[in-house]
Protein backbone atom coordinates (compact mmCIF):
# COMPACT_ATOMS: atom_id res chain seq x y z
CA UNK A 1 0.00 0.00 0.00
CA UNK A 2 1.67 3.51 -0.46
CA UNK A 3 2.14 5.97 2.01
CA UNK A 4 -0.59 8.40 1.15
CA UNK A 5 -3.26 5.12 1.17
CA UNK A 6 -1.62 4.14 4.41
CA UNK A 7 -2.04 7.24 5.95
CA UNK A 8 -6.15 7.51 4.56
CA UNK A 9 -6.68 4.07 6.30
CA UNK A 10 -4.76 5.15 9.50
CA UNK A 11 -7.03 8.06 9.87
CA UNK A 12 -10.58 6.23 9.11
CA UNK A 13 -9.13 3.79 11.68
CA UNK A 14 -8.93 6.88 14.52
CA UNK A 15 -12.04 8.25 13.15
CA UNK A 16 -13.57 4.77 13.72
CA UNK A 17 -12.37 4.27 17.14
CA UNK A 18 -13.81 7.69 18.27
CA UNK A 19 -16.83 6.93 17.02
CA UNK A 20 -17.49 3.65 18.25
CA UNK A 21 -16.17 4.57 22.02
CA UNK A 22 -18.60 7.46 21.79
CA UNK A 23 -21.89 5.92 20.18
CA UNK A 24 -21.01 1.98 20.26
CA UNK A 25 -21.74 -0.23 17.17
CA UNK A 26 -25.48 -0.05 16.89
CA UNK A 27 -25.31 4.35 17.11
CA UNK A 28 -21.62 4.51 14.79
CA UNK A 29 -22.47 6.25 11.58
CA UNK A 30 -19.99 5.72 8.55
CA UNK A 31 -20.78 8.84 7.04
CA UNK A 32 -19.40 10.65 9.95
CA UNK A 33 -16.60 8.60 10.27
CA UNK A 34 -15.71 9.43 6.70
CA UNK A 35 -15.91 12.95 7.30
CA UNK A 36 -13.98 13.37 10.13
CA UNK A 37 -10.75 11.05 8.26
CA UNK A 38 -11.21 13.56 5.43
CA UNK A 39 -12.37 10.60 2.87
CA UNK A 40 -15.09 9.86 1.34
CA UNK A 41 -17.58 6.70 1.93
CA UNK A 42 -16.54 4.92 -1.25
CA UNK A 43 -13.00 5.43 -0.30
CA UNK A 44 -13.56 4.25 3.05
CA UNK A 45 -15.13 1.49 1.26
CA UNK A 46 -12.17 0.32 -0.56
CA UNK A 47 -10.07 -0.56 3.01
CA UNK A 48 -13.09 -2.01 5.06
CA UNK A 49 -15.96 -3.88 3.13
CA UNK A 50 -18.69 -2.53 5.64
CA UNK A 51 -19.29 -1.54 9.54
CA UNK A 52 -18.30 -4.73 10.69
CA UNK A 53 -15.32 -5.45 8.89
CA UNK A 54 -14.36 -1.72 10.60
CA UNK A 55 -15.35 -2.73 13.85
CA UNK A 56 -13.16 -5.80 13.50
CA UNK A 57 -10.32 -3.70 12.81
CA UNK A 58 -10.50 -1.15 15.40
CA UNK A 59 -11.10 -3.80 17.81
CA UNK A 60 -7.99 -5.35 16.13
CA UNK A 61 -6.35 -2.79 17.71
CA UNK A 62 -7.66 -2.13 20.59
CA UNK A 63 -6.30 -5.76 21.80
CA UNK A 64 -3.07 -5.61 20.38
CA UNK A 65 -2.21 -1.87 21.48
CA UNK A 66 -3.59 -3.10 25.37
CA UNK A 67 -1.91 -6.16 25.06
CA UNK A 68 1.32 -4.78 24.07
CA UNK A 69 1.29 -2.35 26.77
CA UNK A 70 0.06 -4.06 29.68
CA UNK A 71 1.15 -8.42 29.27
CA UNK A 72 -0.14 -10.17 31.91
CA UNK A 73 2.36 -12.72 33.65
CA UNK A 74 1.39 -14.83 36.51
CA UNK A 75 4.19 -13.87 39.00
CA UNK A 76 3.05 -10.02 38.65
CA UNK A 77 -0.21 -9.70 38.94
CA UNK A 78 -0.01 -6.45 40.68
CA UNK A 79 2.28 -4.74 37.67
CA UNK A 80 -0.30 -6.43 35.07
CA UNK A 81 -2.95 -4.33 36.57
CA UNK A 82 -0.81 -1.09 37.31
CA UNK A 83 0.06 -1.49 33.54
CA UNK A 84 -3.64 -1.64 32.16
CA UNK A 85 -4.74 0.84 34.82
CA UNK A 86 -1.81 3.24 32.87
CA UNK A 87 -3.27 1.76 29.27
CA UNK A 88 -6.73 2.68 30.04
CA UNK A 89 -5.71 6.30 30.88
CA UNK A 90 -3.40 6.54 28.31
CA UNK A 91 -6.38 5.26 25.59
CA UNK A 92 -9.36 6.19 27.10
CA UNK A 93 -11.24 5.40 23.78
CA UNK A 94 -10.15 2.04 24.77
CA UNK A 95 -12.00 1.72 27.89
CA UNK A 96 -15.19 3.41 26.41
CA UNK A 97 -15.17 0.18 23.86
CA UNK A 98 -14.66 -1.92 26.23
CA UNK A 99 -18.03 -1.44 27.98
CA UNK A 100 -19.71 -0.61 24.49
CA UNK A 101 -18.47 -4.16 23.64
CA UNK A 102 -19.33 -5.72 27.33
CA UNK A 103 -23.12 -4.35 26.56
CA UNK A 104 -24.48 -4.39 23.12
CA UNK A 105 -22.24 -7.78 22.06
CA UNK A 106 -20.67 -9.36 24.84
CA UNK A 107 -20.04 -12.33 22.28
CA UNK A 108 -17.47 -10.88 20.91
CA UNK A 109 -15.26 -11.64 23.70
CA UNK A 110 -15.75 -15.56 23.24
CA UNK A 111 -15.67 -16.26 19.68
CA UNK A 112 -12.46 -16.83 17.44
CA UNK A 113 -10.74 -13.77 17.00
CA UNK A 114 -8.19 -11.41 19.28
CA UNK A 115 -10.39 -10.89 22.38
CA UNK A 116 -10.63 -14.78 23.07
CA UNK A 117 -7.41 -15.34 21.82
CA UNK A 118 -5.85 -12.54 24.52
CA UNK A 119 -8.20 -13.76 27.01
CA UNK A 120 -7.20 -17.83 26.61
CA UNK A 121 -3.76 -16.31 27.00
CA UNK A 122 -4.42 -14.93 30.40
CA UNK A 123 -6.49 -17.18 31.64
CA UNK A 124 -3.42 -20.11 31.16
CA UNK A 125 -0.79 -17.18 32.98
CA UNK A 126 -3.38 -17.32 36.02
CA UNK A 127 -3.60 -20.80 35.97
CA UNK A 128 -0.19 -21.76 35.92
CA UNK A 129 0.79 -18.58 38.99
CA UNK A 130 -1.90 -20.73 40.77
CA UNK A 131 -0.47 -24.33 40.23
CA UNK A 132 2.79 -22.61 41.15
CA UNK A 133 1.60 -21.37 44.49
CA UNK A 134 1.71 -17.87 43.41
CA UNK A 135 -1.88 -17.09 43.25
CA UNK A 136 -4.77 -18.22 45.89
CA UNK A 137 -6.26 -21.27 43.69
CA UNK A 138 -9.85 -20.67 45.49
CA UNK A 139 -10.48 -18.04 42.76
CA UNK A 140 -12.06 -19.68 39.98
CA UNK A 141 -9.31 -18.58 37.12
CA UNK A 142 -12.18 -16.53 34.69
CA UNK A 143 -13.75 -15.12 37.80
CA UNK A 144 -10.16 -13.74 38.51
CA UNK A 145 -9.43 -12.54 35.28
CA UNK A 146 -12.47 -10.16 35.38
CA UNK A 147 -11.88 -8.89 38.24
CA UNK A 148 -8.28 -7.93 37.43
CA UNK A 149 -9.71 -5.93 34.47
CA UNK A 150 -12.42 -4.50 36.29
CA UNK A 151 -10.31 -3.34 39.23
CA UNK A 152 -8.33 -1.13 37.23
CA UNK A 153 -10.52 0.39 34.76
CA UNK A 154 -13.35 1.04 36.83
CA UNK A 155 -10.91 3.27 38.75
CA UNK A 156 -9.10 4.59 35.42
CA UNK A 157 -12.76 5.74 34.83
CA UNK A 158 -13.48 7.11 38.02
CA UNK A 159 -10.34 9.76 37.49
CA UNK A 160 -11.32 10.70 34.24
CA UNK A 161 -14.67 11.99 35.56
CA UNK A 162 -12.74 13.43 38.78
CA UNK A 163 -10.39 15.33 35.75
CA UNK A 164 -13.24 16.62 33.87
CA UNK A 165 -14.91 17.96 37.41
CA UNK A 166 -11.99 18.82 39.77
CA UNK A 167 -9.61 21.50 39.50
CA UNK A 168 -6.30 20.60 37.90
CA UNK A 169 -3.90 20.54 40.83
CA UNK A 170 -6.06 16.99 42.20
CA UNK A 171 -4.86 15.03 39.02
CA UNK A 172 -1.67 13.88 39.23
CA UNK A 173 -2.66 12.99 42.80
CA UNK A 174 -5.94 11.29 41.97
CA UNK A 175 -4.08 9.34 39.30
CA UNK A 176 -1.13 8.72 41.65
CA UNK A 177 -3.44 7.33 44.49
CA UNK A 178 -5.89 5.15 42.63
CA UNK A 179 -3.02 3.36 40.76
CA UNK A 180 -1.66 2.32 43.98
CA UNK A 181 -5.31 1.51 45.39
CA UNK A 182 -5.59 -0.40 42.28
CA UNK A 183 -2.16 -2.18 42.96
CA UNK A 184 -2.81 -2.90 46.55
CA UNK A 185 -6.27 -4.25 45.92
CA UNK A 186 -5.00 -6.79 43.47
CA UNK A 187 -2.18 -7.61 46.31
CA UNK A 188 -4.75 -8.55 48.47
CA UNK A 189 -7.01 -10.65 45.83
CA UNK A 190 -4.38 -12.96 44.84
CA UNK A 191 -3.19 -13.45 48.25
CA UNK A 192 -3.77 -16.94 50.03
CA UNK A 193 -6.22 -16.54 53.15
CA UNK A 194 -5.63 -17.48 56.04
CA UNK A 195 -8.60 -20.30 56.83
CA UNK A 196 -8.40 -19.96 60.43
CA UNK A 197 -9.25 -16.39 60.16
CA UNK A 198 -12.66 -14.84 60.74
CA UNK A 199 -14.98 -12.96 58.28
CA UNK A 200 -15.88 -9.46 60.01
Amino acid sequence: MRAAGEATRERILVAATEEFAEFGFAGARINRIAKTARASKDRLYTYFENKEDLYTAVTARWVAETVGEAALTADDLPGYVGRLYDSFLSHPHNLQLQTWIELESPEILFREGPFRAAREVKLAEIRRGQRAGLIDSSWKATDLLIMLTDIPRTLAASVLVAERNAPAGLTHSVRADRRIAAIEATRRLIAFQNPSAQVV
